[in-house]
């Protein structure tokens, strides 16, 4: 990982991406942002899920640097980018709903402690279905595998354990950002019904796995 970031105390989950009743991607969680690197641009105004642009400036290609995420069972083929924080205290999400964020200031996947966290969209009212959608038919034992830079034989090999739906408040964040602790990869999206006053969706869909 590229730098220490955020503290990562007192986690809130916003996971907000305002685009229309057809649908929101993902909501962005939302770290303590108390020592988080300055962002190099605000966040954009608009309402689509392209406004929520990584701020933060990705990380350099290292060895620990995810660069694409599969899951066979479930049609997931998806590029990763490292993303940060914006200057709003939000995760930083891909503009492209086809692409999964990993955020830098935790465990990369593959380290042998902590919890390494990768969001992706569920949906977007104009680019469409995105790379998450289909998270919630993973089953316990299905394979997750994640690409380094090395090349097809860069792979870490997971195998899913936990696949849960909670409120963005019940969100688990201490366990879901642990720097310490067994290794696990964390992937984050939305779920649950579509709040159109909110102009988000209510929960967040966690799947959790371990070293496979």
């Amino acid at each position: 990982m590229a730098g220490r970031g955020p503290a990562l105390a007192g986690l809130v989950v916003g996971l907000v991406l305002a685009i229309g009743p057809a649908g929101a991607g993902l909501s962005g969680l939302v770290p303590d942002t108390s020592t988080a690197p300055p962002p190099t641009a605000p966040p954009a105004a608009s309402t689509t899920a392209t406004s929520a642009t990584s701020a933060a400036t990705a990380a350099p290609a290292g060895p620990a640097t995810p660069v694409r995420v599969r899951a066979g069972t479930v049609g997931l083929d998806a590029a990763v980018i490292p993303v940060g924080v914006r200057d709003d205290g939000q995760m930083a999400v891909p503009e492209r709903v086809a692409e999964v964020g990993w955020y830098r200031f935790g465990p990369a996947p593959g380290a042998p402690a902590g919890s390494a966290v990768l969001a992706g969209h569920v949906d977007d009212r104009v680019q469409g279905e995105g790379a998450f959608a289909d998270l919630g038919d993973l089953r316990p034992g299905d394979e997750v595998t994640v690409q380094g830079p090395g090349g097809p034989d860069d792979i870490v090999v997971h195998r899913v354990r936990e696949v849960r739906t909670s409120s963005k408040e019940a969100l688990p964040l201490a366990d879901l950002f642990r720097e310490t602790g067994p290794a696990q990869l964390a992937l984050v999206t939305c779920d649950g019904p579509f709040d159109t006053e909110a102009r988000s969706y209510r929960d967040n869909l966690v799947v959790l796995a371990g070293p496979g």
